[in-house]
């Protein structure tokens, strides 16, 4: 009997144990469990955190990138402007006029305006209101006068493509000759029953000067051609309006792909 007591005594010890150890991995379990989902939570806050302080600082560098072209943009506008406003300068500045022949022949002489020069050195330099500069070599010494002209109005029969203008030293009576006004692509009619003949550049505009018909075909070498100025500085600027203009399409298309981005 009392070893039944005893074996009864020493189950319950051990079911008490059991118990005990039960109730202690339950409670070791959730409190484990609740330190693991706080650590956990805490984590993904930190995650979401940084994820958002990044999202933040990618937004600012974008916005960033899109004023630095804004900028760039304006800045490239005003050369663009100043540009394009030296370049009109200088094309008005290097134009060569055409001569006009109805318009000399009603004495408008602004088509004749500019410089003009033989290739034996003489020069003719003609303001738009028709005043002229000649100037010339005589023994190796360099002679000028001042010259006026006035077109003789109509046709000459001989030439009817051409147009003869007077011409006079100012305030002089003596000293008059004929300025011949040729167009490019005009050919003079020969002379001395065709023994000679316009032998100047054709492709030109060109001026023939002197006393006599014949005089003037004979010497091919004193014909007067428009002298083209130095047109280097324009072509320099234009290719820099090029450039300018270039480089600000190529900023205008990554600007515009950048907002796109930015706003999706």
């Amino acid at each position: 009997m009392k070893k039944v007591r005893k074996i009864q005594m020493l189950m319950g010890v051990i079911l008490s144990v059991l118990v005990v150890l039960i109730v202690a991995s339950i409670f070791l379990f959730r409190f484990n469990g609740k330190k693991d989902s706080k650590q956990v939570s805490s984590t993904v806050s930190v995650k979401d955190s940084r994820s958002q302080a990044k999202s933040d600082k990618d937004t600012k560098v974008k916005e960033e990138e899109i004023h630095k072209l804004k900028d760039q943009l304006t800045d490239l506008d005003t050369k663009i402007t100043e540009a394009e406003a030296l370049v009109s300068k200088l094309k008005e500045e290097t134009a060569v006029p055409k001569l006009d022949i109805e318009s000399l022949r009603n004495n408008d002489l602004s088509s004749l305006k500019g410089t003009w020069r033989t290739a034996s050195g003489n020069e003719y330099v003609i303001n738009e209101s028709g005043e002229m500069r000649s100037s010339w070599l005589s023994n190796g010494q360099k002679n000028e006068s001042i010259v006026e002209l006035k077109a003789s109005g109509g046709k000459n029969s001989q030439n009817p493509e051409t147009v003869f203008i007077s011409a006079w030293v100012k305030d002089s009576v003596a000293g008059g000759f004929v300025v011949v006004a040729v167009p490019s692509g005009v050919v003079m009619k020969p002379g001395d029953d065709g023994k000679l003949t316009d032998k100047s550049n054709h492709d030109e505009d060109r001026l023939f000067a002197g006393q006599q018909y014949e005089a003037m075909l004979s010497k091919p070498e004193d014909v007067y051609y428009r002298v083209k100025p130095d047109t280097s500085k324009l072509e320099e600027e234009e290719k820099n309006l090029a450039q300018l203009q270039a480089e600000r399409e190529a900023i205008k298309t990554s600007l515009e792909s950048k907002e796109k981005k930015n706003t999706n």
